[in-house]
């Protein structure tokens, strides 16, 4: 893929880092806690595992950030880069969901299964 700048590449690997592998991992893990009886534990401890992958392989990305989100930056900016990651975040939040205490029978109940 050609990108305008090295800023673009980095970045555009953290997006395919995060909206991939890390997305799925929440995914099939919160997946997989809502096979326990209490599945919140060990949602949290997916969560606190991620935020901390994430944070160890983000150091370049973080100056990406800063490069990308200036002090200044409009709110189209800030609505791009959620954009960018839609997937990571709409994974991040069914396991927040799963560890605050969702449970099978209400996933059911929102998809009208009785």
């Amino acid at each position: 893929m050609i990108h305008r700048s090295p800023e673009d590449a980095i970045a555009s690997e953290y997006f395919a880092q995060a909206n991939g592998t890390a997305a799925i991992l929440l995914l099939s893990l919160g997946f997989t806690s809502l096979q326990f009886i209490h599945p919140e534990p060990f949602a949290r401890f997916t969560i606190i595992m991620s935020v901390m992958w994430l944070f160890s392989i983000g150091g370049p990305y973080r100056n990406i950030l800063r490069f990308y989100l200036p002090k200044s930056a409009p709110l189209t900016r800030y609505i791009s880069i959620i954009w960018h990651l839609k997937v990571f975040i709409i994974s991040l939040g069914f396991i927040l969901a799963v560890a605050l205490g969702l449970k099978l029978d209400d996933i059911y109940s929102l998809l009208g299964y009785q």
